[in-house]
């Protein structure tokens, strides 16, 4: 991944995104290809702690390992798919009744069955009775694939399932950290998918900054960012975080109906799952015109792009986590309280494996690993006073290479906010 790009600048690839459209003289992701790299990651992670297989209910986990997709967000809070993964072979799809044909075609499903499905909203006080049915598949499944090995990873779980389960003398394991390990490395194929996600969301970030003026509320904004996602081939966005004015201290608060008023910073992180299943999470913070940011707005953004900069100088494969913490751009103490809660993370289909930790965080949940090569990062910055009137949310989105980092979100910063 990192020969053709040694003397090549950290935008190389952003400049290399390809379109969607399938075109003779241009290189495209190769879809199936993906699908089997990602479910022989995984396939191999679960070989490493001798899991027999998994059960997965997570709708982002059921993507990664299969590529199948429908009721995604739907799925997450009433369960009614999941996906029985092999440490070796094809995958059993669970579903409601005609809603999976088209995962029949996906190169990575070899079997497709009717969900029994053990959520209270589908089947009421008969939930221990779904739950034992679909437990009496798994067992049956489990054998099938794995023969005596009755080890099997489970992500997110109805305790119903548990029990029948583990009723069935099922010895079960945490599939999560398999799978997000799996998904901590990207191919070629994924890294241009995230280009793509990349691409729609700075698409709605230039009609937000062009649409931004006094008088319009948070929601009408973000609201550009929810409908170019959507309109672009995306899917959901993950959370609503747009603010203005006092709002933007402290950060995580959501949109509102609050009227931005001239001269006010408004902070966003797109948060997004686009086009392919892959997330965008960069953040920008701008200034509503007309007006000329103040001494203080120009201070704070210059710290947060500072705290930016200087964490990318750090990238690099073989790095530990521990080591970008105790290296990374020390938080002057004003702004020590307010700090987001990590430096770093990576970002896949989703937010993924790792989270760095700050140096004062270490203690209660540091842990250690090292930076990869094929690792996809978000290096974050929160600049915002305890007690201050207005905070800036800046954010980068890049891919460890064999010698630093690529730059994959690459719309600028407000150079009025930088002077």
């Amino acid at each position: 991944m990192g020969d053709r790009m040694k003397q090549a600048d950290s935008n190389y690839l952003a400049r290399k995104t390809s379109g969607r459209v399938v075109i003779d003289t241009e290189a495209q992701p190769d879809m199936a290809r993906m699908r089997a790299y990602r479910l022989g990651r995984f396939q191999n992670e679960l070989s490493k702690r001798d899991l027999g297989g998994a059960l997965l209910f997570d709708s982002v986990n059921i993507r990664y390992a299969s590529g199948t997709s429908n009721g995604q967000i739907f799925n997450f809070h009433t369960p009614s798919r999941a996906l029985f993964v092999p440490a070796e072979g094809k995958c059993v799809l669970f579903d409601q009744p005609g809603w999976a044909e088209a995962a029949r075609a996906l190169g990575t499903i070899g079997e497709v069955r009717d969900m029994p499905t053990a959520a209270y909203f589908y089947s009421g006080p008969r939930v221990n009775d779904q739950a034992k049915r679909l437990a009496h598949q798994i067992v049956d499944v489990l054998k099938a694939a794995a023969g005596s090995n009755r080890r099997l990873g489970v992500d997110r779980i109805e305790p119903t399932i548990v029990a029948a389960l583990q009723s069935q003398d099922i010895q079960l394991g945490y599939a999560q950290e398999p799978i997000e390990h799996a998904r901590a490395i990207k191919s070629m194929d994924e890294v241009w998918c995230i280009l793509s996600s990349i691409t729609v969301a700075e698409t709605a970030i230039a009609r937000m900054r062009e649409a931004l003026r006094p008088g319009m509320t948070e929601n009408e904004l973000f609201a550009i960012l929810h409908h170019t996602n959507i309109a672009q081939g995306g899917e959901w966005c993950e959370y609503r975080l747009l603010a203005s004015g006092g709002r933007t201290n402290p950060w995580g608060q959501e949109s509102s109906d609050k009227v931005i008023r001239a001269g006010e910073l408004v902070a966003f992180d797109t948060g997004m799952v686009g086009p392919f299943g892959y997330a965008t999470d960069m953040s920008r913070t701008l200034i509503c015109e007309p007006a000329a940011p103040t001494a203080e707005q120009r201070r704070l953004y210059r710290l947060a792009y500072e705290n930016i900069q200087f964490n990318l100088g750090l990238i690099r494969p073989g790095v530990s986590f521990r080591e970008f913490s105790e290296k990374g751009w020390k938080i002057p103490a004003e702004f020590v309280k307010n700090r987001y809660p990590t430096p770093a993370h990576g970002i896949g289909m989703t937010d993924e494996w790792p989270m760095i930790a700050y140096p004062q965080d270490w203690a209660e949940r540091g842990y250690d690993g090292h930076l990869e090569e094929g690792m996809t990062l978000s290096v974050e910055s929160y600049i915002g006073a305890d007690g201050g009137t207005e905070g800036v949310k800046l954010e980068e989105q890049i891919l460890v290479t064999a010698n630093g980092y690529q730059r994959l979100s690459t719309f600028p910063f407000e150079d009025k906010l930088l002077a």
